[in-house]
């Protein structure tokens, strides 16, 4: 078994029936602001549950109002996906001031599945996974507590002094202070990629990871998981899912580069650095040196869109 102190555990049982027990507990991995721990909870009508545990205990550059706030939006979130197109977790509990633990801790259900950056038909997983954003964005969800906001000001970039083209980030850069298009806000995932969807027999089982639940532009979560597939696999595949995506959303959603080169501004990085997680799933051949050279491609890309 990992470790979990017995407060922990006992606060987990506390939310089963008198009797219950943890017969297993793992770790999981890909999360870079909690450890999440996987449990199987047996009964004494010899039933199971398996349960997630997530600790936000690697909010290291935030202060113990913002976990706080985190777990809160989280548990939020969990209630509103529930009602969505798409299979996800299921709020058992929180202890959102860290009384146990000392870390804010949330509980839900665990979904079947798991992470799929391998598929063997890279056409097919691209179309499912666009469709399984298209059912989160169809609804009509425009009062919640998280409203979309930027993690980075357009004002505060430089630019890349690793880019080979930095003429290009430059002309992004103005895009980005232009002032947002109108739109009609609905409920988003806002960190919607490859490695928080789960996949069995070649199909989505479900969307984790709702910590950052929010009201905002579709385009946000098509341009975040596009970012993504852009610096995992290249600029292709990011297009290709695009393309499935306008395909299956037909006219209730309008695409706007913008929202692509908003994702793209959120994300920027100075320095830039590899996603754990990529590795952790499959994709070790994606390093540094790789990663800029991707985000060159993709912001060319966006520039390209420009003049359509």
């Amino acid at each position: 078994m990992s470790d979990l102190t017995e407060s922990m555990k006992a606060w987990v049982l506390d939310h089963f029936p008198e009797d219950s027990f943890i017969t297993t507990i793992n770790c999981l991995k890909g999360s870079t602001t909690a450890t999440l721990f996987e449990l199987t909870i047996g009964h004494p009508d010899k039933m199971e549950n398996q349960v997630v545990l997530r600790q936000y205990n690697k909010l290291d550059t935030v202060g113990k109002n913002e976990a706080i706030a985190c777990v809160e939006n989280e548990a939020k979130s969990l209630v509103v996906a529930n009602s969505l197109r798409v299979s996800s977790p299921k709020l058992i509990g929180i202890d959102k001031y860290g009384e146990v633990s000392g870390y804010s801790l949330l509980l839900m259900s665990k979904l079947p599945g798991k992470v799929e950056l391998n598929p063997y038909s890279m056409s097919a997983w691209l179309e499912k996974l666009a469709i399984t954003l298209v059912k989160i964005h169809k609804n009509d969800i425009n009062n919640f507590s998280s409203k979309h906001y930027r993690y980075q000001q357009s004002d505060d970039l430089n630019i890349p002094v690793w880019s080979q083209n930095p003429e290009i980030w430059k002309a992004l850069f103005e895009i980005a202070k232009q002032p947002e298009p109108m739109y009609d806000p609905i409920f988003i995932h806002r960190d919607f990629h490859p490695v928080n969807v789960l996949w069995q027999d070649g199909e989505v089982t479900g969307v984790v990871d709702w910590a950052n639940g929010c009201i905002g532009h579709a385009g946000i979560d098509l341009g975040h998981c596009r970012w993504n597939l852009a610096m995992i696999y290249g600029v292709y595949e990011a297009d290709l899912f695009l393309e499935y995506y306008l395909n299956h959303a037909g006219s209730r959603f309008r695409y706007d580069m913008y929202w692509d080169n908003v994702s793209l501004m959120d994300i920027f990085m100075d320095r830039p650095s590899v996603y754990p997680g990529w590795a952790e799933f499959g994709r070790k051949e994606i390093t540094k040196e790789v990663l800029i050279e991707r985000m060159d491609q993709y912001a060319l890309s966006l520039f390209n869109r420009i003049k359509q």
